[in-house]
């Protein structure tokens, strides 16, 4: 790191990068525990007046017939976007994939704190090279390379 720019940088990125992964794992957790089902939403999306047609095609002749799926995937899906945000485990992939899932959100008219992550999402997605340098990986290797620790190869591996 250069200068306090960088800095300011990176701590930024890194507060967006674990708030937005620990707002988004909680909202898995409570799905995933308080008996989420997408069953409710459905009639409501395909009735609804703002949501473009070809969404509400797709709610009522994809997501209407594999609901089951879809009940398990939601909570799964958000509590693994989260999880690889705080711990920084593919980052740009769960970035991505939070967008996606906010913009379907968004899609539903399910319009409340959703345009906000959303464009926390952006932001990470934006910022690869950081996200990079602040992942677990890269703490681990720096670690790693800084420890005391040095492995030595085995004596009849050596050339």
């Amino acid at each position: 790191m250069k200068n306090y720019k960088d800095i300011i940088q990176y701590i930024i990125i890194f507060i967006i990068r674990v708030g937005s992964g620990g707002y988004i794992l909680v909202q898995g957790w409570e799905k995933l525990t308080g008996g989420f089902t997408i069953n409710g939403l459905i009639p409501v999306v395909i009735k609804n007046e703002d949501s473009l047609e070809w969404f509400k095609f797709f709610f009522e002749h994809v997501v209407a017939h594999t609901a089951g799926i879809f009940n398990i995937v939601v909570p799964l899906g958000e509590i693994a976007i989260g999880l690889g945000l705080l711990f920084g485990i593919m980052s740009q992939i769960a970035s991505f994939f939070g967008a996606f899932v906010m913009l379907n959100y968004i899609l539903s008219d399910m319009i409340f704190t959703y345009l906000v992550q959303l464009a926390f999402f952006i932001i990470l997605l934006m910022n690869p090279v950081i996200l990079k340098k602040i992942s677990l990986k890269a703490m681990i290797l720096y670690i790693r390379e800084k420890g005391d620790y040095k492995h030595e190869p085995h004596p009849t591996r050596r050339r």
